[in-house]
């Protein structure tokens, strides 16, 4: 019974999927057999094959990803050339040596590839993703740097292609050699250090901080050596993370303004509730009240007023006092109950305001 289910097991899998078939036949669909351009980090390699013009006014984009941690393989996300323009294909599911679902929708600026049966995706095993664009889009001289991020355990790996260099050489991470880049969670921030075996025309480091693994802000910035052939150490603390996991990257930026990127870190924080806060007057007339702290172990001072539905009244930073007036007035409050939440660095209070 098993050897006759079998053929009919192989036809339905090789119709799931536009990838499925698409292996059987070719591995490649078209692309170059090999990569144009290849970006690595301690958790992942990414290779690009290239895009291909499929003539019907679309062009399908390859990708290979080798996971060399020993986590295994969580999702990972495609830039796409337009905003508020999906991907073509796949839609929903994907498959390829692994199984995965699609998240493709005019919401978001990328396709997410998020694994199902990827636990052997791991110790230098990899696959291949592909996606297909609309040709006028991808082509129209906008959509030149394609970033990448993958996910795997605690591990975090990004890679930015730029598709006009990738027919010459592959693109290195940092023009810098960079030894190691590492940091670590303490009561007043996370202390971020990195080594440099040698440099070149380096102006400076911007030390860069995201919450979501994606959209990234500079906090703060390092002088780099120029020109060195000697390693350098160097070191940062961000003083006003958000609790929970946190991601950083480096920017290497040359006196010519060109940049690079590092691999992205994450790191684990964790919020301490002992922020003491006194609020007042409360309960208020809704014009404004004042936050006194005792101690606060941050520059800055994170506020949000939410209702008891878990609306979003009101958002503020302010730079940290002992002291800290808080203007309500915009904010429309009607009477009632709100959830004040207080985030300094690593610590937090919550309180209830009243409003009359």
């Amino acid at each position: 019974m098993k050897k006759s289910l079998l053929p009919i097991f192989i036809f339905v899998l090789s119709c799931l999927s536009f990838t499925a078939s698409a292996q059987t036949s070719d591995p490649c669909m078209g692309c170059d057999y090999d990569p144009l351009c290849v970006v690595e980090d301690e958790g992942f390699r990414f290779e690009y094959y290239g895009a291909v013009n499929q003539g019907n006014g679309t062009t399908q984009l390859k990708f290979r990803v080798f996971n060399a941690s020993r986590y295994p393989f969580t999702n990972i996300m495609f830039d796409l050339p337009g905003s508020n323009l999906p991907a073509i294909s796949p839609q929903t599911s994907y498959v390829s040596r692994f199984w995965y679902t699609v998240d493709n929708n005019y919401n978001q600026e990328f396709i997410k590839f998020t694994g199902l049966n990827t636990t052997n995706f791991r110790y230098d095993q990899h696959d291949i993703f592909r996606y297909i664009v609309d040709s006028a889009t991808f082509y129209n001289g906008q959509n030149n740097v394609i970033e990448i991020s993958a996910e795997a355990g605690p591990m975090y790996g990004i890679a930015i292609f730029d598709l006009n260099e990738c027919e010459d050489l592959p693109i290195n991470p940092l023009p810098v050699e960079l030894i190691s880049f590492k940091g670590n969670a303490t009561t007043t921030g996370v202390n971020l250090n990195w080594e440099t075996a040698s440099e070149k025309n380096n102006a400076y480091f911007s030390i860069q901080y995201s919450t979501d693994g994606r959209n990234f802000e500079s906090v703060g910035h390092v002088d780099g050596n120029g020109t060195s052939a000697m390693a350098h150490r160097y070191s940062f603390t961000h003083k006003d993370p958000a609790g929970g996991k946190v991601y950083y990257r480096l920017k290497q930026v040359d006196f010519d303004n060109t940049s690079a990127y590092s691999k992205v870190i994450v790191i684990e924080t964790k919020t301490q509730a002992n922020l003491p806060l006194r609020v007042f007057p409360n309960p208020t007339n809704g014009q404004e009240v004042n936050l006194h702290f005792e101690n606060v172990d941050s520059e800055k001072v994170n506020v949000t007023l939410t209702d008891l539905n878990g609306r979003l009244i009101l958002k503020r930073t302010t730079e940290a006092a002992r002291t800290v007036k808080l203007d309500l007035q915009g904010s429309n409050l009607k009477p009632g109950i709100y959830i004040l939440n207080v985030q300094a660095g690593l610590q937090t209070a919550h309180q209830k305001l009243i409003v009359q």
